[in-house]
């Protein structure tokens, strides 16, 4: 379990530092309305190593992610 909580620190921090390099790139606010593999209220390790390599990926290639529109957005209930 522990290691578990360290590898689950360290890839968040990993996570945060692909997403600031995404929005470097694609432009501040470009991964909302995102879909992600990861839930925040049960965060899972494979989870964010998926998410972090999506990301990632549309950095090397200059491809954005795709995202719901607003109105899609306004109809997912949480």
């Amino acid at each position: 379990m522990i290691y578990e909580d360290v590898e689950l620190m360290k890839l968040t921090k990993e996570l945060t530092v692909v997403h600031k390099e995404y929005e470097n790139k694609f432009g501040k606010g470009s991964l909302n309305r995102r879909i992600w593999h990861n839930d925040p209220v049960h965060p899972n390790v494979e989870d964010i190593k998926q998410d972090i390599e999506e990301i990632n990926n549309a950095i090397k290639t200059d491809k954005k992610l795709p995202t719901l529109s607003p109105e899609n957005w306004k109809r997912i209930i949480f």
